[in-house]
């Protein structure tokens, strides 16, 4: 069975520089870990909500609007970590 692991990042929270670096530490080692033991098989972040674009093609035309295209202030950071 493989599973696609999420997490999601406030952008808008107030962290102190440490409280980031904590978190990305964590995060890292987690990484870090799941792929030494093999069940990580991929994965990558996602660029900031701020950057999405909605994609469309409609009568054969691509139409490219910008993002997010939900009306959230989280962001969805994807791990892409697969556990066989």
């Amino acid at each position: 069975m493989k599973y696609m692991l999420l997490f999601w990042v406030d952008e808008s929270a107030e962290v102190t520089a440490d409280e980031d670096a904590a978190m990305m530490i964590a995060v890292k080692s987690w990484v870090e870990g799941m792929t030494e033991r093999g069940v990580r098989l991929s994965g990558g972040p996602l660029r900031s909500a701020g950057e999405a674009r909605i994609v469309r093609v409609r009568d054969g035309e691509v139409l490219v609007s910008d993002g997010p295209f939900a009306e959230t202030k989280e962001q969805i950071g994807c791990v892409r970590s697969f556990l066989a």
